[in-house]
């Protein structure tokens, strides 16, 4: 799975809470032109989808191990910087065990991250 511009992750992740917030209890979704407007030319929008769709699953069962990167449900730039690098693999339709990445390796990058970024 390719890298992402960690803005770009930012940028969906906080179009898509927009979205939630706008239409409380519906499942929505966000248009490729809307996608588009919102990144940076030549942005991966399947990546930056996939990378967003991990912290959505970090924040449900990783919720107190995420928890110094998260106030107020905003979520930290050290988190999105993290995601946004780190290995990952795409599941597809493939049975695995686990996440498509290194759940310890992104925790350790991510307080590496917040020790060199204060």
């Amino acid at each position: 799975m390719s890298e992402v511009d960690p803005d770009d992750l930012k940028a969906f992740w906080q179009e898509t809470r927009n979205l939630q917030a706008r239409h409380p209890g519906q499942n929505v979704g966000m248009g490729l032109h809307v996608m588009k407007a919102t990144f940076k030319p030549g942005a991966n929008l399947p990546a930056v989808w996939y990378r967003s769709g991990m912290i959505q699953i970090l924040n449900q069962v990783a919720q107190e191990q995420l928890a110094p990167w998260v106030k107020d449900e905003e979520v930290s730039d050290a988190v999105f910087r993290t995601m946004a690098t780190i290995p990952m693999e795409w599941v597809g339709h493939t049975d695995r065990d686990g996440l498509p990445f290194d759940v310890e390796e992104f925790f350790r990058q991510l307080r590496e991250d917040g020790v060199q970024n204060g």
